[in-house]
């Protein structure tokens, strides 16, 4: 009976032990989730790559004082002349126009300018009719210091042709009416005329090269089109932009400015290997510009390929041996990377050497959603899942599998710099953004490049670096 009771207890206790080490491997088994590479899974909603868009919006000052310089310079002694002007009712007059003084400009609100021109104006006055049967043949001479007042609203047309709309002359500074023979004769629509056409001729400001807006916008279209090249471990990627829209709007300031707000619009792309062939797009009509804010807004997209992240985690970590405990160590080899759905796929052979007991050797795979380190400036893996493929079935029960220092390792070593991309990046944009023109002088500010987003896709590694900050420009002297 006491033998009996003996083997019965043997029995219990065996069987308790078996449960309890079934429960531990249950355990065990559980913290590694089954991956497998031929089937990705999805976290969440598929990858839908953001577009890389750039904007540059620009507030561009330039002083009415160098506008009126320009107008000087372009404005001959003689402004107008004419012969035998018929004023009607039997009224000519002969008539020389010249310029006397500097022109002054002057703000007025509403966006409108006000161009006084002191002037003088000498002639004749005559008056040819036949009445009663007899010919009156008469002329009086006039000689008038006059400075009229020429409103009008500078405006950049959709081909950016630069003109002067709504010119209106607001007054001469005295009448223009004359009295002849009990006559009273108007000279104000005759002068008004020649005015307005003199402007015209003698104020296109597109023929002052220094003020060619059109030249202006050409330049700027033209850089923000050329490839920037950035290079890293040797391989270069090319980072272009397709502009779009061009877009301006005037404004006169009450401190005595015209200020223009040009924008531009584009979308950016990356290509790795060989630089893109570009073709140059002509400058499309302007837009009207809603946004006065002085913003470089430009969204980077670099693409890493799954080979330079394998070339790099081998040429670093291929053959290496991290120490998991104080009894084991492991190796890893074969080491390749892959898509899995939003995420990133490590595989790799691994050797653990266990010190007095033999070696377990098999496949390890590792997923992991790829996050920027901005302490290390390079791509890290988190929210890590893990599975190992291997002949031993007691492996996982392994003290070097029990304890987290695997993954602590594998997470350290699985991660990719990005410091020279970024560093070049930087440098690159800076000197790109410096542009210097007849007309200006423009030199980014307070550059700023942060990663905007890691996106996993099937070819590569997507980051997105947005670059921010705002343009300095130094319009040049007329």
């Amino acid at each position: 009976m006491f033998e009996f009771q003996m083997l019965m207890q043997e029995i219990k206790s065996s069987f308790m032990k078996n449960t309890l080490k079934i429960f531990i491997l249950l355990i065990i088994f559980s913290g590694c989730k089954s991956i497998n590479p031929s089937k990705p899974k999805y976290v969440g909603e598929p990858v839908v790559l953001p577009k890389a868009t750039s904007e540059i919006n620009i507030p561009i000052e330039i002083p009415l004082s160098q506008i009126e310089k320009s107008i000087n310079e372009a404005l001959s002694t003689s402004l107008f002349a004419d012969r035998g002007m018929d004023l009607g009712g039997g009224f000519m007059a002969d008539i020389d126009v010249n310029k006397t003084g500097t022109a002054r400009l002057q703000a007025k609100g509403s966006n409108k300018v006000s161009l006084a021109l002191p002037m003088n104006m000498i002639g004749n006055l005559k008056f040819e009719k036949r009445i009663f049967g007899q010919n009156l043949n008469t002329a009086i001479p006039f000689n008038e210091n006059l400075i009229p007042e020429i409103s009008f609203i500078p405006k950049i047309g959709s081909d950016w042709d630069f003109s002067l709309q709504n010119i209106n002359i607001e007054g001469y500074g005295r009448s223009m009416k004359y009295n002849l023979l009990g006559f009273e004769v108007d000279l104000d629509p005759i002068i008004r005329k020649h005015l307005q056409k003199m402007l015209d001729n003698q104020l296109d400001l597109n023929s002052i090269s220094r003020f060619d807006f059109k030249a202006l916008a050409t330049d700027a279209w033209e850089t923000f089109s050329k490839p920037i090249e950035l290079q890293q471990d040797g391989v270069s990627a090319f980072i272009y932009t397709q502009p779009t829209k061009l877009k301006v709007t005037e404004e006169i300031t009450s401190d005595q400015k015209l200020k223009l707000y040009l924008g531009i619009e584009g979308e950016v792309f990356s290509q790795v290997g060989s630089a893109p062939v570009i073709t140059k797009k002509p400058l499309p009509n302007l837009q009207p510009n809603e946004n006065k804010e002085n913003k470089i807004d430009i969204m980077v997209p670099l693409a890493i390929s799954y080979d330079e992240l394998d070339q790099y985690l081998i040429e670093n970590f291929e053959g290496q041996r991290f120490r998991t405990d104080k009894n084991t160590v492991l190796e890893v080899s074969n080491i390749s990377s892959q898509s899995y759905g939003d995420r990133i796929l490590l595989h790799m052979d691994f050797i653990a050497v266990r010190r007095n007991r033999k070696e377990i050797n098999g496949e390890m795979y590792l997923v992991g959603k790829p996050t920027f380190d901005s302490e290390t400036e390079s791509i890290r893996f988190d929210e890590i899942a893990f599975d190992i493929q291997t002949k031993n079935i007691l492996a996982r029960s392994a003290t070097w599998m029990k304890q987290g220092q695997v993954l602590n390792q594998i997470k350290k070593m699985a991660s990719y710099p990005i410091g020279d991309y970024l560093n070049e990046a930087r440098r690159e944009l800076r000197l790109q953004s410096q542009l210097r023109t007849e007309f200006a002088d423009f030199s980014l500010i307070n550059p700023q490049l942060d990663v905007e987003g890691i996106y996993c896709t099937e070819e590569d590694i997507r980051i997105y670096l947005r670059s921010t900050g705002k343009m300095n420009v130094k319009v040049r002297g007329f």
